[in-house]
């Protein structure tokens, strides 16, 4: 914070008058050795007196003096200028759908493949701190864990919450892709994008995936797409239930569903683009990668708050020449006046 005058040629215009005005009434007021045969008595009784009246007197004309100094101030606008940066942002909208199959279990990135999406995912939203973030999970059905929101907390206890075998199973790409688009409808966001995390094959769902990124393309959503694990067989667990209810589970090697095609073909319809991660290393990458991508546009703004001062300068200035008037009127006026007189 800072201060100045507004309008300081006032300063000029004002103090430069006053100056001179000031010191020709003090020298002609001023008291002379002459003045002091104007008293009757003894020679030290009227030195006396003529030194109170002195002081009087130059205590009045100091007072006077310093009144009319802060009325120039006042007239020049003192003023304390908050000066600030201010931050606007061209916000991105963004949706992450994850794939929360079955097969997400599979350990092809350890410790399984949903524990390292979910880091990625955690990662990729603290460097989003200007933007909006939604989440969508994905099986055979698809639910939206959170509404677009800039409450990063929120956020990252929603993916944290994430867990697989909550959801009809299956892998419904559409419909995945569907719900994200819901949640991007009326967001008026300059660029309003998808992020999609699979590991497998479209094969069930209502909607098809590639009318779902055509839906994308025309409501100006770009779509990233990113497939996840190996082409081979892959080691995930399967859980059955004994006559008592008791579950068990079983070691079983399935072969990866992932359909690259698919991915490039939803990306490249929507104008996104589409990756492939083999391992967790890989998958950090490129979400890396894509938020180097879509880069949030930051303006830095100066902003600058004016406040006047004028107030207390004022205010003192008129109590001083208040209490000059009253004194001249009230105890002084008697001496002041025969002072004045004399010289």
């Amino acid at each position: 914070m800072s201060w100045h005058f507004a309008d300081p040629q006032q300063l000029f215009w004002f103090a430069l008058p006053l100056v001179p005005i000031l010191l020709a009434i003090l020298r002609r007021r001023s008291p002379r050795k002459k003045g002091i045969v104007a008293f009757s008595g003894p020679t030290e009784i009227m030195r006396r007196e003529s030194r109170r009246k002195r002081w009087i007197f130059r205590s009045l004309f100091a007072g006077t003096a310093a009144s009319l100094t802060l009325f120039v101030w006042v007239l020049a606008r003192p003023v304390t200028t908050e000066s600030w940066t201010e931050k606007t942002s061209e916000g991105i909208d963004i949706v992450i759908t994850l794939d929360v199959s079955d097969s997400m279990v599979a350990d092809d990135f350890l410790p399984s493949r949903i524990v390292v999406a979910k880091n990625v995912i955690a990662d990729f939203i603290r460097k989003r701190e200007h933007d909006r973030i939604g989440l969508n999970v994905f099986a055979g059905e698809s639910v939206t864990k959170s509404p677009l929101t800039r409450d990063k907390d929120f956020l990252q206890k929603q993916v944290q919450s994430i867990e697989l075998r909550e959801l009809k199973q299956g892998t419904a790409i559409g419909m995945g892709l569907a719900n994200a688009l819901a949640r991007l409808k009326g967001s008026t966001a300059k660029s309003k994008i998808i992020v999609l995390l699979t590991d497998g094959d479209s094969n069930v769902g209502a909607i098809n995936p590639v009318t779902a990124s055509q839906l994308a393309r025309q409501e100006g959503v770009k779509i990233y797409t990113v497939g996840m694990g190996h082409k081979n067989r892959v080691i995930i667990p399967i859980y059955q239930y004994d006559e008592s209810g008791r579950r068990g589970q079983l070691i079983a090697r399935i072969p990866s569903y992932i359909n690259p095609a698919l991915l490039r073909d939803i990306a490249k319809t929507t104008g996104g683009k589409a990756y492939m991660a083999r391992d967790s290393g890989m998958l950090g990458r490129i979400l890396q990668e894509i938020d180097r991508l879509e880069r949030t546009k930051i303006k830095m703004i100066p902003r600058e708050r004016h406040h006047d001062e004028f107030f207390y300068p004022a205010l003192i200035a008129t109590l001083i020449l208040l209490a000059i008037f009253v004194l001249q009127e009230t105890r002084y006026r008697k001496g002041v006046k025969r002072y004045v007189a004399a010289i």
